[in-house]
């Protein structure tokens, strides 16, 4: 099996793989503008992301494929208002006010998120890829071997990059019904001070 996994990278099934992983993740992101936040031109946009993914004949291919419908879909979250009870709204960053923009600008990328929503997103996709590396070594495999998609680096279990792309968008769901559901309180969030936002204690027990 393990031999299988080092060879995939290199003979052709990498690659369909991570065709697959980022299809399946393009459908997720399509569906949750469709029917969360009701943005049928992007998702339309996403869809013909997806048609590219076919004749994608390299893993950068595939990348540039998946960075571009990334950036069309995060674009549609930025504006989305948060909610917060009436006692803590003086006590509340105005730009903690939306979901703001993924790519934070202390790091230029998610990591060091400066809004709350970025950071439980943060928080969630950790937990997600603690599951993951635990399934993948449940199979047998070696989580740290990478098929393509994400590059092989020191301390980065890249499998498990590459398995969870597809559930992202069902994380992502749960945390937007979640936040248009009840309003955040700014007792579970603190900010460093360089800016980052941070989850307190009490909620990352009630997101684990």
């Amino acid at each position: 099996l393990r031999r299988a996994q080092a060879l995939a990278i290199s003979n052709g099934v990498g690659l369909e793989i991570c065709r697959r992983l980022i299809d399946a993740k393009l459908e997720g992101q399509e569906s949750v503008l469709r029917e969360r936040l009701n943005c049928q031109p992007t998702a339309d946009a996403i869809a013909r992301f997806r048609s590219k993914l076919g004749s994608a004949e390299s893993f950068d291919a595939i990348r540039n494929v998946e960075a571009n419908a990334a950036s069309s879909y995060f674009r549609e979250w930025r504006d989305l208002p948060v909610t917060w009870p009436k006692a803590d709204l003086q006590k509340i960053p105005e730009h903690w006010r939306f979901v703001g923009s993924r790519q934070s600008p202390l790091t230029g990328g998610p990591r060091l998120a400066v809004t709350p929503v970025h950071a439980i997103l943060n928080y969630c996709f950790a937990l997600l890829e603690a599951e993951t590396r635990l399934a993948i070594s449940a199979l047998g495999m070696d989580a740290g071997l990478g098929v393509g998609l994400h590059t092989d680096t020191a301390n980065r279990d890249s499998l498990a990059f590459d398995v969870l792309e597809p559930i992202r968008p069902q994380v992502e769901t749960w945390l937007l019904d979640w936040v248009a559901r009840e309003p955040l309180r700014r007792a579970d969030f603190f900010e460093t001070g360089t800016g980052n936002c941070r989850l307190m204690s009490g909620i990352c027990t009630k997101l684990s």
